[in-house]
């Protein structure tokens, strides 16, 4: 076993390890990162490939990168390859009419899904293994703080759970293990296709070989791309045919062309193709079953895909073992937005394409195979920004007609958790409606609400969290800064009928500190809810819905809603409280929970639990150490600290090097 260590950014990782893995080499990730930028390899030399040891490569610029000095044959052979691969994802700038003979071929697989390669176990062990380190981040943050704190005249404690016991897992927090995809190929519920130049200079709608600041601007097809769904790889064809025939029609009759979009130039009109898809997976309730039990004894052996403890979730050990991409069905609705540059163009003309483009695209989904699928809206998003994220606000017209008309008209709807939801154009919901629906299944379980609980739905989104666990809880507030956002949440909760919910439009770090000022008054004071001298008493203590494993124990009036909570007090009177604690749910975007979010929450005493959700783990380990540090001599000034007593990471992205880490703060 040799050891190497080699020079390469931290997102080229993983396209170094599945490149090796194609070749039969075992690399792993060894220990924790040594230093920035900087990765300790551990390599199997003894069964590497013979194959390999007679390959030569063209010459190329040497990238940087240092080893040790003790090398052998072989071990200069896996150097060589691991720079190759680093190669392979930093360079090699292609753009439309580049010549491309010296170049390094691309496979656009390995810019949107660099891991469609690797055996989906393994996947799922590099996924833990991130997750993992981001815990153990947490923890030596954790430590820093209060040895800063100390030397600077604090004697706060370090926390207990910072440190492990003989015996016990060598990570103080350790991570419960990952919940896999149900489905693994073809998942995605909305998918958003670059409009641009192949390397021959043609149309092409799909995904960048690369990165723009690298030079790369030369667009592929998404019709290889295992995280892409049938009903959008068919949508992206047919949209390519299209411009592909414009094109040639063009130069034929001498007619006006609407080019697509160069970004070199930042000049041309098609620019964004987006397919959404909803009502094409089966209703809550069959993923549950199927990830979160045992199966009989054959079935296991057969399929080899569950965990052996009902409690854990386990990775599948085989692909085979996944679901199959839900079909086309009843209720099944697409919404394709195409977005375009006006600027320049006449606006007959722009007519005249977008309706050629219509029925060209009704055309292709009135004859996809197998299953033909109905195009519920087709619109049209005008943007004239340098990038393609365009604000949630951009105008809409319907690409037939060219009609104006409203993001909260024009949606489908999509089934999760036993709800129906309105998608807009623009509405943010998990991509993996399979794996969310497991995902937020467990974070009421981790949440623990009952029937009096106060729910705060930071960073809500479409409310997809608040609502599903609207029905266990007294009240949810959500908050969020997108205005459109908000407008969805509401009309998903009359669509399923619930009223115990308010929405605000802010942001969270401005809203949590009046939220918590109003509702705290009207929580059941902490001190109340023990017997003991001198403490106050509840009238009726009943169990939480946790522990009672049903909500019908909990007493419900005659309208539905939950009364008033009696509490009767030391000197014979009696109080009344709203709700018996607050629980918080937080789903904050990739850069994390803005500091002044963290010092509300930390501040609130009557708030004992967190459940924190998050599609980058190195954020969501910065913001807990601000919430998990003693501060102060006794620990407690800003709040008391929080503990992380459960973590679990959730695939929720096949294929890729991303996905969802679920964390439950307690104090």
């Amino acid at each position: 076993m040799d050891t190497a260590v080699v020079d390469v950014a931290p997102h080229v990782f993983s396209a170094i390890r599945a490149a090796l893995f194609t070749e039969g080499l075992r690399l792993c990730l060894h220990g924790r990162e040594k230093e920035p930028h900087f990765f300790e390899f551990e390599v199997d030399s003894d069964n590497m490939p013979s194959q390999l040891e007679g390959r030569t490569n063209s010459p190329q610029k040497k990238p940087k990168n240092r080893t040790h000095e003790k090398t052998s044959s072989k071990h200069n052979i896996v150097k060589r390859h691991l720079a190759n691969c680093s190669r392979h994802s930093e360079t090699a700038n292609l753009s439309p009419g580049n010549s491309i003979e010296n170049s390094t071929p691309r496979d656009v697989r390995d810019a949107v899904c660099p891991l469609w390669s690797l055996p989906y176990e393994e996947q799922l062990s590099m996924k833990a293994e991130k997750v993992q380190d981001a815990l153990n981040t947490l923890v030596r943050g954790v430590k820093k703080n209060c040895r800063r704190g100390r030397a600077e005249g604090g004697c706060a404690d370090l926390p207990k759970w910072t440190s492990t016991r003989k015996g016990e897992s060598q990570h103080p927090v350790q991570l419960m293990g990952i919940v896999r995809s149900p489905v693994i190929d073809g998942y995605r519920n909305k998918s958003e296709f670059t409009v641009g130049l192949d390397t021959n200079g043609e149309p092409s709608v799909g995904f960048n070989v690369g990165l723009f600041r690298d030079g790369v601007t030369a667009v592929s097809s998404p019709s290889n791309c295992r995280h892409i769904s049938p009903v959008a790889k068919c949508i992206a064809t047919a949209f390519q045919l299209f411009l592909r025939s414009e094109a040639r029609n063009s130069v034929a009759s001498g007619s006006c062309y609407l080019p697509v979009w160069d970004k070199r130039k930042g000049a041309g009109f098609w620019r964004l193709l987006t397919v959404r898809e909803g009502r094409f997976s089966p209703k809550s309730g069959e993923w549950a079953g199927w990830v979160r039990h045992s199966p009989p004894a054959e079935e296991s052996a057969k399929h080899d895909n569950m965990s052996s403890t009902d409690d854990l979730p386990v990775a599948s050990r085989r692909d085979h073992g996944s679901l199959q991409y839900p079909q086309v069905q009843k209720g099944s609705e697409v919404m394709v937005i195409v977005q375009v540059s006006m600027s320049g163009y006449d606006s007959s003309t722009v007519r005249d394409a977008c309706v050629r483009a219509a029925s060209a695209l009704r055309k292709a989904a009135d004859h996809a195979s197998p299953d033909p699928f109905p195009l519920t809206q087709m619109l049209m998003q005008i943007h004239e920004g340098v990038s393609n994220a365009a604000l949630p606000d951009a105008p809409l017209l319907d690409l037939e007609t060219g009609r104006g008309v409203s993001g909260q008209e024009n949606v489908i709807h999509e089934n999760l958790c036993g709800l129906t939801f309105s998608l807009s154009a623009s509405a943010f919901f998990q991509v993996n409606t399979c794996g969310a629906d497991i995902m937020y299944q467990l974070v009421g379980e981790w949440a623990s609400p009952n029937g009096r609980s106060l729910l705060l739905d930071v960073c809500c989104g479409t409310g997809t969290i608040g609502l599903s666990l609207a029905r266990n809880v007294k009240k949810v507030v959500g908050i969020d800064v997108v205005a459109s956002a908000i407008e969805d949440a509401k009309v998903n909760a009359s669509l399923n009928g619930i009223e115990n919910c308010d929405w605000i439009v802010a942001r969270a770090e401005d809203a949590l500190p009046s939220l918590f000022k109003h509702y705290s008054p009207l929580v059941v004071p902490k001190k109340m809810t023990h017997r003991g001298q001198n403490a106050f008493i509840l009238e009726s203590q009943v169990p939480s819905a946790e522990i009672s494993g049903s909500d019908d124990e909990l007493p419900i009036y005659e309208d539905g809603r939950r009364g008033r909570i009696s509490v009767e007090l030391s000197d014979g009177c009696s109080a009344e409280y709203e709700y018996d604690n607050i629980v918080a749910v937080v789903d904050p975007p990739r850069a994390g929970l803005h500091k002044a979010v963290l010092l509300a929450l930390r501040k609130q005493a009557g708030l004992h639990r967190i459940v924190y959700i998050s599609c980058n783990p190195v954020s969501m380990a910065s913001n807990c150490i601000e919430l998990c540090t003693p501060q102060g001599p006794d620990g407690s000034s800003g709040g008391a600290p929080f503990k992380p007593t459960r973590a679990i990471a959730v695939d929720l992205f096949p294929h890729t090097t991303h996905c969802e880490a679920v964390m439950l703060l307690e104090r």
